[in-house]
């Protein structure tokens, strides 16, 4: 029996002036101007649901235009299926319609009818609860006749499921915001939620596998992600800047939209084990798990979720996903690739500035995000110059075991669109690189050093690393400011002269403040056979200072 169609009932988040509602798969897109933002429970949630909405948009305007008008390189069928790839010979031609869609729609404001269209036409494969087609699920015949030797699946309580609680039946979590009898007990809209989520972020810490041959298994796409977007005034402008709807050619063809949906489990778990996507609906539709949730349930009762582990993604061939900072290899089992990069804890977004946009004299040696390569390409059409970048990761618990979630981070940079893309010798990207690279220098340097010195002198044994963390939080909020206040009047020389002297004075009193703290020993200091002598409180801070103001060219 069918139940729950995420067509009609409400279930996704959103903020409408000021106050969060829950409203159905179509309302949503069909009203996605009238919203400020998702609103789910916790950010990491709201980038799968994104993600999960864009591949709608990308299958839907990678097939008609934007007044519901079939492509004249392509075939549809009744349920709007592309019947055959495009040709590589039509690539331009077909990027040029696609574009045309982007800024028609962009300049309406408005989805057209034929999204509802289209999702209508595949009503049966959007319920949360089905005998056939259970949505982001497989059914019960399709996963354990995958599973050899009677092995049955791994289970997932509703406790653990709901990453705002994240508790496993081997541990209580104490600080739950939610009473032992109703931790495992959710409804039937925000199970979906959580589901959409456990795709993207799950770990590697159930055991039940596909077949009897190991493979990689995925923690996740997103878990391994440091996923950032762009943001709009309202969601349908935060969609519509991050629909990435040009496509390259892969051999001698343009890749097909496939959503997951489109396909029955049976098939989504046979794609999985190809390890790659070469279009984004596919790549934002990815599953983790085969996951099975009895359609009988009673949602007042606790929820039980059944997995089994889904190989992950080749990072190494992945280049299509356009929602991530990019590292390169020098070492280990990706040697000489590029793989998305994850977030460190506690690093502000500003410190990988080098990371978020590559100066032109650099494009050969690096990966820029394919979500800043696509601003480019459309901030002519936008007429706001000013950029709001969202980061979004998850943190685990450092046991490659089990790579349990244990944290989100989430962080925001907000600045002007030259700040991006003046990418000369002499332009603002490479001039940012150089002030960021400078400040992480006299952090992780100069002041890193003047702790040492002091530690040596005070015979203390421990690590600098919080007290770095804690200097970089105090100037995370004027490097910010001072970030925010560029725009296309700003002078580079008094701009950057502005940011060193207000590096230079915050880390001076945040060094003076140490030597305040001086004791007798700190006076007396210590004989060192290898210096110029003794080493005290007072040598100690002159010596910074010198580096400090060296490195800042402010002698």
């Amino acid at each position: 029996m069918s139940r729950f169609n995420l067509l009609e009932e409400n279930w996704i988040r959103v903020l409408e002036e000021g106050e969060m509602k829950e409203v159905s798969l179509i309302t949503l897109l069909e009203n996605a101007e009238k919203y400020r933002c998702l609103a789910g429970e916790m950010a990491t949630q709201d980038f799968a649901m994104l993600r999960f909405l864009l591949a709608v948009l990308h299958t839907v305007f990678s097939r008609v235009n934007a007044d519901g008008e079939a492509y004249e390189f392509l075939e549809i069928d009744e349920k709007f299926r592309q019947q055959e790839a495009v040709s590589e010979d039509d690539e331009e031609e077909y990027n040029d319609a696609l574009m045309e869609t982007w800024k028609t729609l962009w300049q309406r404001g408005k989805f057209p009818s034929v999204v509802r269209k289209y999702l209508e036409a595949w009503k049966d494969h959007f319920y949360l609860l089905d005998e056939k087609y259970p949505f982001y699920q497989v059914t019960k015949e399709e996963i354990l006749s995958r599973m050899k030797g009677g092995k049955n699946p791994s289970s997932i309580s509703g406790k653990n499921l709901n990453r705002n609680i994240s508790e496993s039946d081997n541990k209580i979590a104490l600080f739950s915001p939610m009473t032992i009898e109703y931790k495992s007990k959710m409804k039937e809209g925000e199970f979906a939620r959580w589901l959409l989520m456990l795709q993207g972020y799950i770990g590697l810490s159930d055991k039940a596998i596909v077949g009897e041959e190991k493979y990689k298994a995925s923690k996740g796409w997103l878990f391994d992600i440091g996923g950032i977007f762009l943001n709009g005034d309202t969601l349908f402008e935060t969609l519509m800047l991050n629909l990435k709807i040009v496509v390259k050619s892969v051999g001698d063809i343009l890749p097909i939209q496939r959503p997951c949906w489109e396909y029955s489990g049976a098939e989504n778990i046979d794609r999985s084990f190809l390890g790659i996507a070469d279009n984004l609906a596919e790549l934002y539709t990815n599953w983790s798990r085969a996951s099975l949730l009895d359609s009988a349930i009673d949602f007042l009762k606790d929820i039980k979720l059944d997995i089994v582990k889904l190989p992950e993604l080749d990072h190494r061939m992945m280049e299509i996903e356009p929602m991530t900072l990019w590292k390169y290899n020098d070492s280990g089992e990706n040697k000489n690739f590029y793989t998305p990069r994850k977030y460190r804890p506690g690093q502000a977004l500003w410190r990988s500035f080098g990371l978020i946009t590559v100066p032109s004299d650099l494009s050969e040696n690096g990966r820029e995000p394919g979500i800043i390569t696509w601003l480019s390409k459309i901030e002519k059409y936008i007429q706001n110059p000013r950029v709001r970048i969202s980061a979004v990761g998850m943190q685990d618990d450092g046991n490659a075991t089990s790579w349990v979630p244990v944290n989100e981070m989430i962080d925001d940079l907000a600045l002007h669109e030259i700040v991006l893309f003046e990418k000369g010798k002499e332009g603002w990207v490479v001039r940012i690189k150089e002030i960021v690279e400078d400040t992480k220098e006299v952090i992780g340097f100069v002041y890193k050093d003047f702790l040492k010195d002091l530690y040596d002198i005070r015979n203390t044994k421990k690590s600098v690393e919080e007290e770095l963390e804690q200097a970089y939080f105090a100037l995370d909020k004027p490097f910010r400011d001072w970030l925010s206040g560029i725009d296309e009047s700003s002078s580079k020389e008094d701009k950057i002269k502005q940011w060193k002297e207000t590096l230079l004075y915050a880390m001076k009193d945040r060094a003076l403040e140490k030597v305040n703290e001086y004791r007798k020993r700190d006076i007396k200091g210590i004989y060192e056979e290898n210096a110029k002598g003794v080493k005290n409180i007072f040598t100690a801070y002159e010596h910074f200072l010198f580096r400090l103001k060296k490195k800042l060219n402010q002698e």
